[in-house]
């Protein structure tokens, strides 16, 4: 793919709605396709439970979740929340399919704010295999505020700072 023409996927995947508003907000921004990873096994009440529980293992979920192809984009932001102080169990499966992805990654995790983010980058980093280009955690709390504006802001400077300069013209 020529770098003129590079193509961002936004993959994102949300319980609630609020990770997939960020998501389509990203989307826009970068002008870069909306990606949804469906886990119909973690809707509903005990699908919450099961969700906690898988996070809290370290379970990948197996047969729980239905990742989109990433053929054809150079690069990715991973959007979703965080569950017991990792990635969700949908991104964290993604992430771990993404090893061979060559393309730069970010990872932009919406959160209750009940433990500071490093974990979570740190996990996702892991199970990435590499760095991520970008990240940010933004609280629920802060939804629709200038906070928030203030935190996709920089998300979006690292971001597109992480691309190569050929692929900016």
């Amino acid at each position: 793919m020529d770098a003129r023409t590079s193509q961002t996927a936004v993959v994102f995947y949300s319980r609630t709605g609020h990770s997939r508003r960020l998501a389509e907000r990203l989307a826009q921004q970068v002008q870069g396709q909306l990606l949804e990873i469906a886990a119909p096994a973690y809707g509903g009440i005990f699908g919450y439970m099961r969700a906690g529980y898988n996070s809290l293992k370290q379970s990948a979920g197996a047969g729980r979740v239905a990742l989109p192809s990433l053929a054809g984009f150079d690069r990715a932001i991973v959007c979703g929340p965080v569950w017991t102080s990792y990635p969700s169990v949908p991104l964290r499966n993604l992430l771990r399919a993404m090893q061979d992805h060559a393309g730069g990654v970010a990872l932009f995790l919406t959160s209750g704010a009940h433990s500071p983010p490093d974990k979570a980058f740190e996990t996702g980093a892991a199970d990435l295999g590499r760095a991520f280009v970008a990240t940010a955690c933004v609280p629920n709390g802060v939804e629709g505020t200038d906070e928030e504006d203030r935190m996709v802001g920089e998300f979006l400077r690292q971001f597109r700072a992480s691309q190569p300069a050929h692929a900016q013209d």
